[in-house]
């Protein structure tokens, strides 16, 4: 069976609902078209958030915004990371790939304030260090200390569409973060797994510090 057909069994099998008033069947009609949309044209969602251990309200709000904002990931643009993957060593930083961060310059000291605070990394880092992360301009990698709180804090920026989406991707081809206590990179499987662990847990070591800091950042 191929992804639309299963799209379009699972409507056709929930296109009834028991609503009684206009408004609440408007809502389920408005939630069966995102749904339909989500199971028929956007497998990259369906890989990125329906293989957590579970969604909260605001993965969930996340997905909607996503569906009706984001263009899908082309097939040509995995196949290009894939082969950057390949053909780049993955301990090598400074290749000029960045994470496309749109944060102003002057707001640089509040991210690694943040990171400081939330103990991202084993060392301290400055505003320098943070602005060489983003723009994949470091000489030397950092090592992870809190790696839930890192993918947490990569994963707001890239909600708050202030980095890429596939920070993950841009990260382990610029070895930017290392394992602790090893001279390797953290890979994209490692954040993505941190990141589950930590929404499922939905608390883990400096949460609400990332949360506070990253509003100074949105305001």
């Amino acid at each position: 069976m191929t992804q639309k057909v299963f799209a379009r069994l699972f409507i056709e099998g929930h296109r009834h609902s028991v609503q009684e008033t206009i408004e609440a069947k408007n809502r389920y009609g408005k939630a069966l078209a995102t749904v339909e949309i989500l199971l028929s044209e956007r497998a990259d969602l369906i890989s990125r958030y329906l293989t957590l251990p579970s969604l909260s309200d605001a993965d969930i709000t996340q997905i909607e915004h996503l569906i009706y904002t984001e263009g899908k990931v082309s097939d040509a643009t995995e196949v290009k990371e894939k082969e950057l993957e390949k053909e780049e060593p993955k301990n090598k930083v400074g290749k000029e790939t960045s994470l496309r961060c749109i944060i102003r310059s002057e707001d640089m000291a509040l991210l690694a304030d943040c990171a400081n605070q939330a103990e991202l990394f084993k060392n301290k880092v400055t505003s320098s260090d943070i602005r060489d992360l983003m723009n994949g301009k470091q000489t030397m990698p950092l090592v992870a200390d809190n790696l839930m709180g890192i993918a947490y804090f990569f994963d707001k920026l890239s909600c708050m569409k202030l980095i890429c989406r596939r920070w993950q991707s841009v990260l382990e081809l610029n070895g930017s973060i290392l394992l602790q206590g090893e001279n390797k990179p953290q890979t994209h499987t490692n954040y993505s797994s941190a990141l589950s662990r930590g929404k499922a847990s939905g608390n883990f070591r400096h949460k609400e510090d990332i949360d506070a800091w990253l509003e100074h950042i949105a305001a």
